[in-house]
Parts: structure tokens; C-alpha cells; sequence
């Protein structure tokens, strides 16, 4: 039988709307992704609310979703040199808290998690080298085809992965969960989809976003 993985409430990370986040109990370079039971998702739409009440179902199609994109992402490139522009993912976890997906943690040199770009937009600001990083991983965005669903400041993280060198990594909003999934019908439409991602990023961070040559720049 799989041990079960404890998650001790210093170790939360992240809350989100459906999902939180906390340190891997054992493994330094995992973090662990736990649904929040029903009760405590108040802070979600009515439709949402409505959905999950009459189709049960819909509580878990974003994380069917996630799997869904990051498996079609490494089935289509599998060469052990590939870096995707998304967080890897280690499958499923039981814990005290319910069911946990394991993910990757980026983190900074000293071992520490890394900051999202949200945290950098509202402090020291985003150097160029974190913008020729977040610039890097928004080519390779459009490069695999990647779908998103949330593409925004606070999913954008800029650290290192096992060692690695430094990069910006999108630890998630990724998979198209559209009631309408119009981005997974055709590779011209995720890019559409993409560039409209891309535009409201920019609008909420302060920077300018190029539609001609994708890329992101500082006012002025």
C-alpha cells in the first residue's frame, strides 16, 4: 500500500479558488495540489457554484484538463533534452486531506520558493533579465501549442528546477477548460487564444505586449 502523505498547515504554499498547495512532505523539489472541499470554494462564480452543484463532475474536469495537456505536451516531444514551458507533473498522491496531484517546485538558488511575476510587478519590478526569461517562455508557449486557461502574473514563476538555470515556468493554468474548448480545435485558434491571454496579462501588469512579434516590453 502507497504511504500516505501527511500536509502539515505550515506548509501551505498557495489557496486558490478550487485548490490548494502545500510543500511536499519528503521531497524538496515536489509540491502537492489538494481540492478544497465544496464548502470551503465560496469565493467561486454563481455559474461555477451552479455548475459543481448539478454536475458533480466539473469539480475535477481542471485537473483532468491539466493532465490531459501536459501528457500531450511530453508524448509530442521526447527528447530527454526538452525543457517544456510548464511545470512536470508526477501524478497522484493520497493524503489526509484527500487526493493530492504532485508537481514540480521551482525555487531560487538558496532552495527557497521563487517568486511569480506577480510579486515582482509589485515590488522590485521585472528586470530586464526576468523579462527576456518571461518573453523566453511565452515563444515557447506559442512554439508547443500549448493551451492555457489561465495565463496570468500570479501562474508565472521565475526560478530554477532541479538544479537547473534560472527560467520563467508556468506552474498552472494550463488546459483548455472553455465550456466551449474553441483553443483545442486548431492550432491557429489556441494562438489566437494565446495572443488575447497575452493582451490581458499585460494590461494587468504594466507592461506592453506586442501582437506582430509576441513579445513583452517595459513602458517607455
Amino acid at each position: 500500500m502507497t504511504q500516505m502523505l501527511m500536509l502539515q498547515e505550515t506548509d501551505l504554499v498557495a489557496r486558490g479558488l478550487q485548490r490548494a498547495v502545500y510543500l511536499h512532505p519528503t521531497d524538496p523539489d515536489k509540491l502537492v495540489k489538494v481540492l478544497l472541499p465544496s464548502p470551503e470554494t465560496a469565493g467561486r462564480s454563481g455559474f461555477g457554484n451552479f455548475m459543481e452543484k448539478h454536475f458533480p463532475l466539473t469539480r475535477v474536469r481542471h485537473i483532468r484538463k491539466e493532465y490531459t495537456e501536459y501528457l500531450r505536451l511530453m508524448l509530442s516531444h521526447q527528447d530527454p533534452a526538452f525543457r517544456p514551458p510548464i511545470t512536470h507533473m508526477y501524478g497522484f498522491a493520497n493524503t489526509q486531506l484527500g487526493l493530492g496531484c504532485v508537481t514540480e517546485r521551482v525555487t531560487t538558488k538558496q532552495g527557497n520558493l521563487a517568486k511569480t511575476l506577480d510579486v515582482l510587478v509589485k515590488g522590485q519590478g521585472v528586470t530586464p533579465r526576468n523579462l527576456d526569461l518571461l518573453n523566453d517562455t511565452i515563444r515557447r508557449l506559442y512554439q508547443c501549442d500549448i493551451r492555457t486557461s489561465d495565463l496570468t502574473a500570479k501562474n508565472l514563476v521565475f526560478g530554477r528546477r532541479n538544479g537547473g538555470p534560472k527560467e520563467c515556468v508556468l506552474v498552472d493554468g494550463f488546459g483548455d477548460i472553455h465550456a466551449i474548448p474553441v483553443r483545442s480545435m486548431a492550432s491557429w485558434s489556441n494562438r489566437l487564444g494565446l495572443d488575447d491571454s497575452c493582451k490581458r496579462l499585460a494590461q494587468r501588469t504594466g507592461l506592453l505586449w506586442n501582437n506582430k512579434s509576441r513579445e513583452f516590453s517595459q513602458p517607455g
